[in-house]
């Protein structure tokens, strides 16, 4: 298959002046005409220097194109050679970009390496590494711009047209004009028989498909065969060769001569041959491939770090991993919603962790805490008070969350309008704007609990540090009546305020973790 795309070029389908004439006088009997025209075209074909390769009276392919297509056979087999014994696409694409990558690049390429970054993400913060990388991925692509980019590509163009040309399948094209001709075999030429042109119409459209573009003045083939030299050790083709085959090339380009030949045999004197001749970027995809796999580990890394930090604190805190405190509101929520690429609920993991350490410590021991130190103790209440404040808050917030995960059960408003107009967003895109709204202001709702809950818990834990501190004093200073406190709590005053702050600043480091993923 060609590597060019689908920009395709026309032959010339012959002159103005003899266009008019044929206007002028044509018959109005089209099978007249047809057969006027395809006299024309053997007449012409007839002058040809080419003429020796086709017999127009017996429709035969004559011996002297199959020789020059052996000669053609001939001074590109090892290129062949090396072409079928590398036949993944992407390897020759990875050694024209390492062949084309300056020192600089190729230096900085080793950053890019997934070993070399994880080794790296063991020692240094993710966050350092990329912006090392981000800096080092500019510095790299700044490099392939401009004129410098434009030979790369110039030489994956050359690159390309030669593959094409040089693996058509000369030999299986060659035994239809002698059975025996044996394969990469170059001992003696080979005698080549007449064949009727019906045989070959299809393999010379494909040959003119791979032949005509290598006459596209553009391409430097220099450059190419300096690459091969330098990455191979040895020429393919012999430039000598190559230029004989491509001053052939043009000049049976210039003559029409394979068009004619169509034109003959397909008794379709229209006819015109078309080739292609847009090759692809080389360097656009590489540097968006070599982006985005970067970014994809680093992120990878981040994300691994962060679920095992946050499984960390989440074993601190409550004993397991994966505590489970919601019913609704969770990850698999979102599997309608992928399915129907529509937006997702990206606050499940946290207010799950919320919800739960409301449950088990705000309405345990914080509240236990709470009724002996804040209710019972003399202490000023206008330091007391902020505590007391976010306690009433977590309190209601906690009713406010239970209230949420609800909503998303089927037969809770935000679960039952998402479950009607879920069917519907195949064909009414008003219902995935709404779906959409829905999620995007839960997701908003589910940051309010927690941004609100977090601040509320630093201001307890900020309030209990001062405590700590002031029960530790020989005069007490916030707290007058400690020793009486002391009764109402079963275990020493000072280790159940500590385990208490430690659990707070634990559950707040978790949830910053969060915060600051999805921001």
């Amino acid at each position: 298959m060609s590597a060019a795309g689908k920009n395709t070029k026309p032959a010339s389908s012959g002159g103005f002046f003899s266009n008019l004439f044929s206007s002028l006088f044509k018959s109005s009997n089209p099978d007249a005409d047809k057969k006027r025209r395809l006299k024309n075209i053997a007449k012409a074909f007839s002058k040809s220097k080419f003429h020796v390769f086709y017999k127009p009276n017996t429709q035969e392919i004559l011996p002297p194109f199959p020789k020059m297509l052996y000669d053609f056979y001939k001074a590109t087999s090892q290129a062949q050679v090396y072409f079928r014994n590398i036949p993944n696409p992407n390897q020759h694409k990875q050694r024209l970009i390492t062949y084309s990558l300056s020192e600089n690049q190729a230096e900085l390429l080793e950053h890019f390496d997934e070993n070399k970054i994880m080794e790296m993400s063991k020692q240094i913060p993710i966050n350092k590494i990329k912006t090392q990388i981000d800096h080092d991925l500019q510095t790299f692509k700044a490099e392939f711009e401009g004129e410098r980019a434009n030979k790369i590509e110039n030489l994956y163009k050359a690159f390309c047209l030669f593959q094409d040309f040089c693996t058509y399948d000369y030999y299986v094209l060659l035994r239809k004009f002698n059975s025996g001709i044996k394969e990469f075999s170059f001992e003696s030429t080979p005698t080549f028989d007449k064949l009727n042109g019906d045989y070959i119409t299809d393999d010379l459209k494909d040959f003119i498909a791979v032949a005509f573009p290598i006459t596209d003045d553009t391409v430097v083939w220099s450059d190419l065969f300096e690459f091969f030299q330098k990455t191979t050790g040895k020429e393919l083709c012999s430039q000598g060769n190559w230029k004989k085959i491509i001053a052939r090339i043009r000049s049976i380009q210039a003559t029409r001569t394979f068009d004619m030949m169509i034109q003959m045999i397909s008794q379709d004197p229209s006819y015109a041959s078309e080739y292609n001749m847009n090759i692809e970027s080389l360097l656009d995809p590489y540097v968006e491939t070599l982006t985005n796999d970067t970014w994809n580990l680093l992120n990878k890394i981040s994300e691994h770090q962060k679920e095992s930090k946050a499984n960390d604190i989440c074993l601190q805190i409550f004993g397991t991993a994966s505590p489970q405190s919601l019913a609704h509101y969770v990850p698999s929520f979102n599997e309608g919603m992928l399915k129907k690429s529509l937006d997702q609920i990206i606050y499940a993991e946290p207010l799950n962790y919320l919800k739960a350490f409301l449950v088990e410590y705000l309405k345990k021991d914080i509240r236990e805490f709470y009724d002996v130190v804040v209710i019972r103790g003399q202490w000023d209440s206008s330091i007391s008070a902020p505590m007391s404040n976010a306690y009433q808050e977590l309190l209601a917030v906690s009713d406010q969350i239970t209230a949420f995960d609800e909503s998303f059960a089927e037969e809770g408003a935000m679960g039952m309008k998402i479950k009607t107009l879920l069917p519907k967003t195949g064909h009414d895109n008003s219902a995935i704007s709404i779906i959409n709204r829905v999620i995007s202001d839960a997701n908003d709702a589910a940051k309010g609990f927690i941004i609100t809950s977090t601040q509320n818990f630093v201001t307890i834990g900020k309030t209990i540090k001062q405590l700590i501190e002031d029960y530790s004093l020989s005069k007490p200073v916030l707290v007058q009546n400690w020793k009486e406190l002391e009764k109402y709590i079963e275990q020493p005053m000072k280790d159940f305020s500590v385990g208490i702050y430690k659990k707070i600043y634990l559950f707040v480091q978790l949830m910053q973790q969060y915060l600051t993923q999805n921001d």
